[in-house]
Formats: C-alpha cells, structure tokens, sequence
C-alpha cells in the first residue's frame, strides 16, 4: 500500500540480501524411493511434485518500504484502514488511508503511548506527564480534548466488544502501577459526562494487582452471556470470567485464574505484551500470544462453556528464546535458539535460506526438527505479532517471520546500517494489513499465500488431519497422496496395520509393494482392509483390477469365516460375516461380472448362507429357487417367486440395435437374468404338483397378476386331483375360473382345457353355465370331448354354437323337447324358412311319439309359422277331422284375407303408373326465357350466338364456356368421355354447316334453330326418348347434355368445392413467375 506524506514520491524498496522467501530445499523434499516397479502414474506423481517445489520461489512475506519527510516515528496504531503515528518532536500524524491525506496534530508534552478502537474512530492519548486526552474521528476539532481523569501511565486499554453507541465508547484502562480502571469515552460535541449532570468523567477502579506490575496487555471478549478478559503483565497471564453485568465481577478474586512464566529471562519493555490472531474482525481471536523474558507463550482460544475461575485457553505451547536441553525435553514447550552447522545469527547476507529440515519421517522427528532449530536473539523482541502460521518478531536491528508448525525461520531481513532501527508491528485486522515500524522508516509487510505449504509442516508434525485440510491446488491430488502415504508409513511403524491399510489403498503406491508389504507380517485382516479401499478408489473404467481384487477379498473373507466356524468364535464370526455380506453389496456391480466364479468360490468352501444371500443379492433367484427345490423347500421357493416384482417390459428392436449385448473386458459375458415371470413358467409345474392350494393362491394374488394363464397350462395338466384328499376342490379349476370370471380371459388355449376339465365332472351345471357365457374355445374340440363323455346337452349348446341348428335340434329331441324349440326359435329372425322345417320336426317328432291332437294344435300356438296343413300329414289317415275343424276354417279365412290385400296393392301399382307417365308428359313442356341481349356468364358475350346451356337459377353458358371450366373439376375418365362425344357431335355439326351453306341459309337463323332444337334439359332426352329412332347425334348430344348441364357452375358443387383451390393455379404458376423483377 503506498501512503503520500507531503506530496513525497513513494518509493518501493526490494530487499535481496538475507531474504527468506520461502521453506529451504530439505524441508521440501519427499522420499522418492520409488523402485523400477512403479507404474505410470507414480512417475507422474513424482514429476508433479518435482514441479510443486519449484513454488518455493515464490514469496510469502514481503517488505515495501514508505519514504516521508517527518522526523522519526515513535509509535504507530492501524484499525479500520485508519492510522496514527506519533514522532518524536511531539507531533500525532492521522490518516485515512482510502485517500492518504494525512493532517498532523502538535502536542504540548512528550507523548507515551496512543491507543485506538477497532472502528478507528476513538483514540486515546496518554502523555508522559500522565496527562490524556481524547480524539474522535467525526469530532468538528480536531484538537484532542483532555479527559479530566487521573491515573498512572496507560499500557494497555480493552475495548467494549458491543462497540460504541452514540459514539460512547466504554473501555478499561491498564497502568504501569498494575491498576485496571473503567470508564467512558464520547465523541459528541456535549460530552457523554454532561448529559450524567456533571462535569467530570465517571473513572472506577476495577482491580490492582499484588505485585504491581504493569498491565500490558488486555482484551475484552462476550460470548454467551458472558465476558472474557484476558490481562498480561510481564510475568503473569490472567483469565477472568463472569457473567454480563459490572465489570467489578470478573475481578472477583475467586473468578481470577494465571499463568506464570517459568522461568526469568533477560527483560525488556516490550515484555507482557498480548497480541491475538483472528481470520477476519468480525470473528473472536483464534489464537494469542503472550510475550515475556524468555520467549513466548501462545495457543489458541476457546470461548463458551467455562465458568468463573476457568482458563479460555487451548494446548498453550511456549518458544523459547534460548534453547538448552532442559527446554528442549520440557513437556508442550518447543525450544528455539542455539546455532547449528548451517546457520548463524550474523549470516543474514547469505542468500541460502536458514534452518534445515532432513525430511525424513522417523519416530523422533519431532525432536529432529528442534534441534535444526535456527538462531534467535537471546533477548525479546522490541515488538511481535502474529498471523494464520508464523511468529512476526520486530527487534531493534531485524525483523524475522518464525513458522508457528516447524520453528524455522521463514524470512529474515537485517535492518543494520540502514540507519533505522525498528520498535513496533501494527496489524489492522479490517483490511487485513501489518505495517513495520522503525524511528526512521515505515515498511508494510505484504503476506502471500501464506498457508501453501502448511500441509506439508502439519504433515511432518504427524497432525494428518490439519494437512488435508491445508492441501490445495495446485497438485491437490498429489499432495493427498503424499500426506496418505506419510501417515500409512506412520501407522505402519506403529504396528497400527488396519489404520496403515486404509491410508496406503488412497493411495497410488505400487499394489504389489503394499500388499507384500502385509503379506510379509501375516497382516491378512489388514491386506483385506487394504484391498477394500483400494477397491473403492478404482474408477469405472478400471474394471479388470476390480474384479481381480474382488476374487481375492472373496477368498479372503469366505477362508476368515471358515476358520472362525471352526474355532466357534460366534461374535466374531458374525461381525466378520456381516462385513462380507457389505463387501458384497457395495460391491455388486461389479461381483455380477464375474459371478460364475464367485459361486464357484463360495460353494468350494461349504458356504450356502452366504451362497445364498449372494444369489438374492444379484436376484439370482433361478438358482436360490433350485436350491430350494432340491432340498424339497418348495414353500420357501414359493415365498421367494411371490416376492419377485412385475417384470419390465420388453426392450423395442430399435433399443435391441442400439444396445447390442456386449463381453466385459474380462470376456465374460453379461448375462441377463431370467424375468419374474419366466421363473414362475419354469418352477411352477414341479411347485403345483407338490403344493397346489398354495401356488394356486400365488398365482391368484395380485402381485402375480402378470402371469400369462396359456404359459402355466403346463403346470395345471401335471396336476391329479386324484391325489388330493376328498372334500378339496380341484385346484386348477379353481385357477382358471379366477382367469375367465376375475380376470376376463378370453385366451383359447386357457377355455379349451378348463372346458376339458368340467368335461370330466360329474355335475353338469357348471358345463353348462360355462357354454353359455361365451365361446372361446375350440368348438370341434369340444364337441369332441362332449361326445366323448356322452355329455350330450353340452353337445346340443356346441351344434347350436357352431350354427348347426338341426344337428341341435335332432340331438335336443333325444334329451329334452324345451332345448329343441328354444334352438329352432334361434334362427326366427334370420331365417323363417329353416326355422318352420325344425318347428316341423319338432312337431313330427312329438305326433309320431304321444298321436296327441291337443298338444300338435298347441305347436301352432307356440310356432306362428306352422300352418293346420303343415302338421295335417304327421297324423294317421283315420284320424278324425272334428278336432282340426276349427283351425281349417281359421286357416281358410286368412287366405281370403291374403287375397283381399293382393289386390288392393295392385290397385295402389296401377295408379301410380298411371300419375308417373304424367309427370313425364308435363316435363317435356318444361321450358325457359332468354333474352336477346342476354349475355354468357362466363365470356360476356351474347349467349344466342352459339349453344348455351340455360339453368333453373337463372346463369346461363355458351357450351365450349363452360365445358372449359368444367373439365378443370372433372377426372381424368370424365374429361376423356366429354371430348370423345364433342368430337362425335363436332363431325355431325360441320356436316350440317356445309348444308346450310349449299341451301343459300342465313347461318345465324339456322344456328338459332339448331340451339333451340337442342336446348338442355329436355325432359324427352331426360328421360328418354320413346321414339324408337333416335339417331347417334342424339344419343351423344343427351350424354353430354347430362354431364355437363347436371349442376350450374356458379351454384352447384362445383363451386363449393373450388374455395379449398389456390387462386392462382399450377398452370399459371410459370406465367406468374415471369412477371417477377
């Protein structure tokens, strides 16, 4: 960020000489003892991470320098991209720095310390005199006012995290005395004091602490209802914690909890300072770190749940200025300091980085990287801050960035003989920035992807989590890998195989070397972890080495089972069994594949659970089902084909040449399993045979609904009710009554044998109510199997189906005389004749049995067709004639009757001729008028000069008009018919001209008589001329009159139709496109 003081040209300063970029080359390396034995992709893995570390060039941590013309800066404060600086000659310099104007502000005394909120707008100034005073950012002056409030030296002030309200801000100070005070701030321009009604700040002391130091620090958290400070002196850090309220509670000195330093070091004043991370300043502190004599203290924070008297502080660790054995094996402090072979304090214009990691992963790496540790002045630093990863430490001659995960030094840059000495770090955690400050200078120090190798650190500290969660682009799969197989190696030294197994299968190391790798150490549940997460990282296309992988865990797990049966070690055999039957789950896709072989595996080894949950597993159920039967379990089997759904739907021949059935890239080929339905097709005849009532009801439930009854004929003939106990009906009659009553079947096949079923019946009412429902069977056939078992009423209903009505009727009068009439009655309507000659059988029939004249007079009652005189030549010729007397006579007087009615309809015919041969005689005087100046309704001409065809509606048409319009709406045998007879009368007519001609004729009167002998619609050649001789002419002449006068052009058909043609048709089209520009 570049700052303007007094219109100075900023200058940007590059710092080469000690400075470290980035991580040294050992703490970068991997173990690439990768042999000859690894595929493709470890080289690439390899090369990726050769690539990776070619980001080491790249810098974290750089310093731009601000030049300015001021004198030297004494302190500096950042928040909110708002700065103040103040100088040595008293002056305070403020600035926003959106816009880098800075104005400046002279103080009467010597200046100790400013301190500034969060926001930027409140500042606090504390003078050496112990004076202080208060300025605000919206404030009209920008003179600061003095608060009218006594207290020592101000070190340190917290903040009231709920921010200011009205611009009153409410704040706790800190003195050199060890004193904590509260008290208010306002910006308005009538002071928050005035509107309590009085002139002077409200000041309370809260808290002064036994040994009197100085408080250097503090920060005010609420969280839950509760507040959070944490104070630090020079060798104290204070937790305290109390609910919301007075301030005075946290002080409670049974609420009051520390830590001390452990031991003394070489002080200075920036010792007791308190500085904290956080991600963003809206979000509470992460982290803290506490600055003493002997290094500094620091972990991370916890706010929530603790209770007054409660530390708010996690896994505190301690970096040690000067490092010695002692601190070195001191339980959660990391030692610093010391010197090493490669590295010095006074080596900073060497460009080669400092510190130096073997990279190495052995059990004591830690310690490894602590005694690598580089140097660190044995003194504190003048001033330090913290960011995500690194220490930032200010000392008077040099600034160092010191790796939080690893203690190494991550940049360094020496500041002696720039004539400039550094004294305070400032972080604005609103814009994310830190700012340098020495009595002469003002560096900002720019952070650039400060987290890229932090994977790598928490990877050697052995923190996998913490590495996969900083793993990121670029080579994020690479750095995965390496993290997976660090921590497989790890476990793996730990003896900890099954959690080694999980990581090594992430991984891309060579299949042969990790699996040996457990081989060799009798780890089989291991490798079976191993090849299970392998197996679950292969992709789609890698189906060669999944199914290889799959036979082995196959094999693995079914002889894990096998030995845990013997040994009888029930818990554990059936968690090892409820792991196989996952793996065969999960897995399934890709077992069906190559099933054969994993049945072969399975039943090799005697297991027929499992051989039978994999079965189901896949839905093989054509072999659980078999399994079954073999054993006699026929309920069992019908349980399982009762579960199976409805099956899909036949695939179209389109979706059969886009589909074609394909091999694996095993050879194998994928074969499909058999439908539901034709399992049912298969088992169901040996099921019937065994448990008929049961696979009846399974046929007959809905869920079976899909069965075709014509496919399980098969499975009903294997059936003998014989067997069946006495009482219980017949198990396939009772199925295919549910086909044809429930389920509506009309299927032929299914009618025939149910039919033949009843047939052998011994009642039949159920024969004949199923005859009389309808025919869909076989009617031969079953005329066939009636015949056969004398089931001879059945055969009367088959004649009488087939429409053989006297076959009907002469086997009807063998058993019952009703069923003969009812059958002759049939063909009543349809054929009268045929129905009076079995009316006479019937009646011949009953004569020559009884000789009963009643009941033959009571046949003409039944029947309207027969007559006295049909049934006259069945009785004797001695029979006597009073009995018949009646019905001869009735007889008689309906033939007079017929008579009558004859000749009233031949009188009714004669008059009728009588008023047609008039109407004709009208028709033919039937005539119209035309006017002489009447013109053709088609070419405007006069309509007398040619032959013209005059309609009822008035239009009238030269002849050749309107035979051209019409032959557009004519076929092609229509056109064709019309000019052969304008060609016949066409030679008849120039005949006639010529003799006109030669007879010295006017030839318009001659024409004129000529149309007016053939005017249209003549009712003569309408209906025919009676005049025997007629010539050709006028033969032809009426055929065209027919054709071409039956309808008016303008008023028929013709044009009703014509309003579906284009007004401009097909032959005009090449007219019309010759118009076109």
């Amino acid at each position: 960020m570049n700052l303007n003081f007094n219109s100075t040209q900023l200058m940007n300063e590059n710092f080469n000489d000690g400075d470290y970029s980035g991580y040294n080359n050992g703490g970068m390396m991997m173990n690439n003892n990768n042999n000859n034995n690894h595929n493709n992709h470890n080289n690439n893995h390899n090369s990726g991470m050769n690539d990776m570390r070619n980001q080491i060039e790249d810098r974290i941590f750089e310093l731009e320098k601000i030049e300015y013309n001021k004198d030297g800066i004494t302190s500096i404060v950042v928040n909110n991209g708002k700065m103040a600086m103040t100088t040595r000659n008293n002056y305070i310099i403020r600035l926003d720095l959106a816009d880098s104007i800075p104005y400046e502000i002279k103080m009467n005394s010597d200046i100790y310390k400013i301190f500034c909120d969060p926001t930027g707008n409140h500042m606090v100034i504390c003078m050496t005199n112990e004076e202080i005073y208060y300025l605000h950012t919206q404030s009209t002056s920008r003179k600061p006012k003095q608060l009218k409030i006594k207290v020592d030296l101000i070190e340190s002030i917290a903040w009231d995290p709920a921010g200011d309200k009205n611009n009153v801000q409410t704040i706790l100070i800190g003195t050199n005395k060890g004193k904590v005070y509260e008290t208010v701030v306002s910006g308005v321009e009538k002071g928050y004091f005035e509107y309590l009604g009085g002139n002077a700040p409200i000041l309370k002391l809260l808290h002064t602490f036994d040994d009197f130091e100085p408080v250097m620090g503090m920060s005010l958290e609420r969280v839950q209802n509760k507040n959070f400070l944490m104070v630090s002196t020079p060798t104290r850090l204070y937790h305290l914690i109390a609910q919301i309220g007075s301030y005075e509670q946290l002080f409670d000195r049974y609420h009051i909890s520390f830590d001390i330093v452990p031991e003394e070091g070489i002080p200075n004043e920036a010792c007791g300072q308190l500085k904290f991370f956080s991600k963003s300043h809206l979000s509470l502190p992460q982290s803290y770190g506490w600055l003493v004599s002997t290094g500094i203290r620091y972990g991370d924070l916890i706010y929530g749940a603790q209770n007054p008297g409660d530390k708010f502080t996690n896994s505190p660790s301690m970096l040690f200025f000067k490092a010695d054995q002692d601190n070195l094996n001191t339980n959660n402090t990391i030692g610093g300091g010391g010197s090493s072979n490669n590295s010095s304090s006074n080596n900073s214009n060497n460009n080669t980085p400092k510190g130096g990691n073997s990279g190495t992963n052995t059990p004591n790496h830690y310690q490894q990287l602590q005694s690598f540790q580089p140097a660190l002045p044995p003194i504190p630093p003048v001033s330090f801050a913290l960011s995500q990863f690194h220490f930032l430490l200010a000392y008077e001659d040099r600034f160092i960035a010191l790796s939080k995960l690893n203690y190494q030094i991550v940049y360094e840059q020496d500041f002696r003989g720039r004539g400039t000495r550094l004294h305070s770090i400032a972080i604005d955690n609103t814009e994310r920035t830190i700012w340098l400050c020495g009595d002469n200078a003002l560096y900002e120090l720019k952070i650039t992807d400060e987290d890229r190798d932090a994977w790598r650190l928490y990877m050697e500290k052995g923190q996998f989590d913490m590495a996969l969660a900083y793993a990121k682009e670029p080579y994020l799969p690479e750095k995965r890998d390496k993290i997976w197989q660090t921590q497989a190696e790890h476990y793996f030294k730990e003896e900890r195989y099954e959690l080694s197994a999980t990581f090594f299968g992430k991984t891309h190391k060579v299949f042969e070397e990790i699996t040996l790798k457990f081989i060799n150490v009798g780890q089989r549940d291991a490798l079976k972890t191993y090849l299970l997460q392998k197996l679950t990282n292969l992709s789609r296309g890698q189906e060669t080495q999944k199914t290889i992988i799959c036979t082995w865990l196959i094999e693995i797990f079914i002889s894990k089972l096998n030995t845990l049966r013997d040994v009888s070690n029930k818990d554990r055999y059936n968690k090892v069994n409820s792991e196989f039957r996952q793996f065969l789950e999960n897995f399934k896709d890709t077992l069906i594949i190559i099933k054969d072989i994993t049945f072969n595996i399975i039943s090799s080894h005697g297991a027929i659970e499992e051989l039978l949950f994999y079965a189901n597993l896949i839905e093989d159920y054509e072999r659980v089902i078999s399994y079954h039967i073999q054993h006699q379990q026929y309920e069992k089997a019908l349980s399982i084909l009762t579960t199976l759904d409805k099956p899909k739907p036949p695939p179209s021949s389109q979706q059969q040449q886009q589909q074609p059935q394909k091999n694996n890239r095993l050879g194998v080929t994928n074969v499909q399993q058999p439908e539901p339905d034709e399992l049912y097709y298969k088992f169901c005849p040996i099921l019937f045979h065994f448990i008929p009532y049961q696979t009846c009801e399974a046929w007959i439930q809905t869920k079976a609904g899909f069965l075709d009854p014509k496919k399980l004929i098969p499975s009903l003939m294997r059936y003998d009710h014989s067997k069946t106990p006495p009482g219980q009906p017949n198990q396939a009659i009772r199925y295919l009554q549910y086909c044809v009553n429930k389920q509506g079947n009309t299927d032929r096949p299914v009618h025939n044998y149910l039919l033949s079923l009843y047939v052998k019946q011994e009642e039949d009412g159920p024969l004949s109510d199923f005859l009389n429902d309808g025919v869909h069977f076989d009617l031969k056939y079953a005329l066939r199997l009636c015949m056969r078992e004398k089931k001879l009423k059945a055969c009367v209903y088959i004649y009488s189906a087939m429409e053989l009505f006297e076959e009907a009727v002469d086997l009807a009068l063998l058993v019952d005389i009703d069923l003969a009439k009812e059958n002759a009655d049939k063909v009543r309507d349809t054929d009268e004749e045929l129905c009076k000659k079995l009316w006479l059988r019937i009646a011949e029939h009953q004569v020559k049995k009884d000789g009963n004249i009643k009941e033959a007079m009571e046949f003409l009652k039944a029947c309207s067709l027969l007559k006295i005189e049909d049934i006259l030549p069945f009785f004797p010729n001695f029979t006597v004639i009073d009995d018949f007397k009646e019905e001869i006579c009735k007889s008689l007087e309906d033939y007079n009757s017929y008579i009558d009615e004859l000749k009233a309809a031949m009188d009714d015919a004669t008059k009728s001729a009588q008023q047609i041969r008039k109407d004709i005689q009208n028709l033919r005087n039937k005539y119209g008028h035309v006017r002489g100046d009447q013109k053709c309704d088609i070419c405007n001409y006069p309509v007398l000069t040619k032959r013209f065809y005059l309609f009822s509606c008035k239009h009238v048409f030269h002849s050749d008009c309107l035979i051209t319009q019409l032959m557009k709406h004519l076929s092609p045998m229509q056109k064709q018919r019309i000019r052969e007879l304008e060609m016949n009368i066409g030679h008849n007519h120039i005949d006639l001209l010529s003799q006109g001609a030669q007879n010295n004729q006017n030839p318009v009167i001659s024409n004129i008589s000529s149309i007016l002998g053939n005017i249209s619609g003549g009712a003569n050649q309408a209906q025919g001329d009676e005049n025997e001789n007629v010539s050709q002419e006028d033969l032809d002449r009426n055929e065209l009159d027919r054709m071409v006068g039956k309808e008016c052009l303008y008023c028929g058909d013709i044009m009703i139709r014509s309003i579906e043609q284009p007004f401009i048709g097909l032959d005009e089209i090449e007219t019309l496109e010759s118009w076109e520009i």
